[in-house]
């Protein structure tokens, strides 16, 4: 029964998809909905089913092989069910369901919605190949077909120029990921001549410490692509581009995760490539880092969450190089509600506001939109990692996990802290500007709160973001429970327990209240000189405060001093570091000058000029030797009479030489 439910669950967004294609231009709007969501809907309803039984099996694993595909590599067509797939199944269903029922509202109007309940669903059946599959073969046919489902719905709107550029841009950014990725799969079958999860994950004793190591940076490089992790990341805040809830998909549910899930998957070839671990640790950190310093000065309401989606996902990748790979699931499926619930409700708020998308435009908003507003609070709290909010729960266990590690991994856990101050900060800063205060346009003065087709799904992942960080507490292991198996029993960290526990949470909730403390200092009390008002803040001694006067007094110039870094250090912020022009500059407009430079100085002048001479050479000769044939016999007589005396004296000349 399992072997046809799990075939079930892989094509009912397929055949939804395919069946809206022949038919939806002879449909209504509301029956392509029906129709699409139903086919979600049976998706989440056996996906719920499978994850019982395998819960009644004590989550051990389950392949089935439907048929041989390439006989000379051993190659099946085969679907897997275990407890990480049963997870990121049953997460992909039920998000994709609930954005699916947010876009019936919010694409109404589109001139080609049938066209994005087809590219939606063939997303949710990619993602879904992606991670039932019980090889990587089939593995990366389903992560390639995600990145052109992307491709398809970030570029929706092509004829906008910038759709169809960020569309161009995911897409090659992604391909440098892959070939990384699918060098590191050439490894893995020329030392195992198979691409079967079970054979390679049960004989990784193969594998010395040099292959192994080599074959997790290949891989690394595609989860870093595809998870848009520095240097491949530019192209996840231009994907802002598509529809809303298709950046929520994105987001939360589907492409962004697969980089994460996969190096979980490869979990045993990674704990015996401790290098590789630590950089991959590193490099999450850093990322995560950058990002949350850029979405300290954005504005646009979409860009600041992709910002916070690369940041969350560079938490991910901190706790899979810590060995914690239990957390990053955890912290996989906690981002997947707040992250869903925040692109929706910008999407409420971009559709209520006239498709306005800078938050300087907004303000007040409280007052038209409560749910949205009250819903997005919610989705704030708990990516600030507020308790007992999902995001709490999840994100302690990352920096408790690295902290646990020790030695190197203690600077990563201390940027991890500052990192979750920089996420509370942006995050304060991006409620209060849409929503409190007074409004700031006439947009934001005739907004009105969304239909309760858009109400309802905001509702649901608010319940979500605050109620699933309970599956996985330090009372109740249910995520560590669920993966035990897929681990393959190898050594992994566990977060700290009792009083390490509390102390470590308390830091981080701290962490947390800080950044949001800041931003209500900075944008409800609107301090524009901190350091003039700073003498006057009631919560400071008298003597302080006299003591700091003084200096503001009689140091304005550090003051300007101060001001004029902050000024700098902001202009980098707002501009990722320039990393973006500048890629731009070096490695577009660079290959660009480059191929123009081959196709015309190397192509024309050089190799088209020497073919060139050449055939004009022949035909400036042809021509001197054209003269020659005039048609008068008395002209050839004499060229043979002259030829004939020459050849004569040369044969003279040369027996009289021997």
């Amino acid at each position: 029964m399992e072997e046809l439910l799990l075939l079930a669950l892989l094509l009912l967004p397929l055949g939804t998809a395919v069946f809206i294609n022949l038919i939806g231009k002879y449909l209504k709007v509301n029956q392509i909905a029906q129709i699409s969501s139903l086919g979600l809907a049976g998706a989440f309803s056996i996906s719920l089913l499978l994850f019982f039984l395998l819960g009644l099996n004590n989550f051990e694993s389950l392949s089935f092989n439907y048929f041989t595909w390439i006989d000379a590599m051993n190659v099946s067509v085969g679907l897997r069910w275990d407890g990480l797939t049963g997870v990121m199944a049953l997460l992909i269903t039920l998000l994709s369901f609930i954005i699916q029922l947010f876009s019936v509202s919010y694409m109404e109007k589109d001139e080609r919605v049938a066209t994005y309940f087809v590219y939606f669903n063939f997303f949710v059946f990619s993602m879904l190949l992606l991670v039932l599959s019980s090889n990587f073969l089939i593995l990366f046919i389903g992560w390639e077909l995600v990145g052109l489902s992307s491709y398809l719905l970030i570029s929706f709107w092509y004829k906008k120029d910038s759709a169809s550029s960020a569309g161009k841009k995911a897409f090659i950014l992604n391909r440098i990921g892959d070939a990384g990725f699918l060098i590191g799969l050439m490894i893995i079958f020329n030392i195992f001549d198979s691409f079967d999860y079970d054979f390679i994950f049960s004989n990784t004793n193969l594998l010395n410490s040099n292959q192994a190591s080599l074959i997790a940076f290949f891989l690394m490089i595609g989860a870093f692509g595809k998870s848009a992790q520095l240097p491949l990341f530019s192209w996840l805040p231009d994907a802002m581009e598509g529809p809303t809830p298709a950046s929520a998909l994105i987001h939360a549910a589907t492409m962004v995760t697969a980089g994460v899930f996969m190096l979980v998957r490869v979990s045993p070839i990674l704990t015996k490539a401790p290098n590789v671990l630590f950089l991959i640790a590193i490099i999450g950190t850093i990322t995560a880092f950058f990002a949350s310093f850029v979405a300290m000065t954005q504005f646009d309401i979409k860009k600041i969450l992709a910002y916070s989606t690369i940041a969350q996902l560079g938490y991910m990748f901190l706790a899979v190089g810590s060995g914690a790979y239990v957390a990053a699931i955890f912290h996989l499926l906690t981002h997947a509600f707040f992250k869903a619930l925040l692109f929706l409700g910008a999407g409420a708020v971009i559709h209520a506001m006239d498709h306005e998308q800078d938050i300087r435009n907004m303000g007040g908003l409280i007052k038209k939109m409560p749910t949205t507003a009250y819903t997005m609070l919610i989705g704030t709290l708990a990516l600030s990692g507020i308790p007992p909010l999902a995001g709490f729960w999840s994100k302690d266990e990352i920096l408790g996990s690295a902290f646990v590690a020790g030695g190197f991994y203690l600077p990563l856990w201390l940027i991890g802290l500052i990192t979750a101050v920089m996420t509370a900060f942006y995050m304060g800063r991006y409620w209060i500007l849409i929503f409190l205060g007074e409004e700031r346009t006439e947009q934001a003065s005739s907004a009105e709160e969304v239909p309760k087709l858009m109400r309802v799904p905001l509702v649901s992942l608010a319940f979500g973001s605050i109620f699933v960080g309970f599956v996985n507490t330090p009372l109740f292991h249910g995520v560590e429970k669920t993966l035990k198996e897929v681990l393959y029993n190898i050594d992994v960290i566990h977060p700290p327990t009792g009083l390490n526990f509390i102390l470590l949470a308390s830091i981080s909730v701290l962490a947390g209240l800080v950044g949001l403390f800041l931003s209500n200092i900075i944008f409800i009390q609107k301090i524009k000189d901190p350091f003039k008002e700073l003498q006057d803040f009631p919560l400071l001694p008298k003597k302080i405060r006299i003591i700091l006067g003084n200096i503001f007094n009689e140091e304005r110039k550090i003051f300007v001093l101060i001001n004029s870094a902050l000024l700098f250090v902001k202009k980098l912020s707002f501009n990722a570091l320039y990393l973006d022009v500048y890629g731009r500059k070096v490695f577009v407009d660079g290959s660009k000058s480059l191929s123009k430079f081959v196709a015309v100085s190397i192509d024309q002048l050089l190799i088209d000029g020497l073919i060139n001479n050449l055939a004009n050479s022949s035909m400036y000769i042809a021509k001197k030797v054209r003269t020659l044939q005039s048609g008068y016999l008395r002209t050839y007589i004499s060229v043979f009479g002259i030829m004939s005396i020459l050849l004569i004296a040369f044969i003279v000349l040369s027996i009289g030489r021997f």
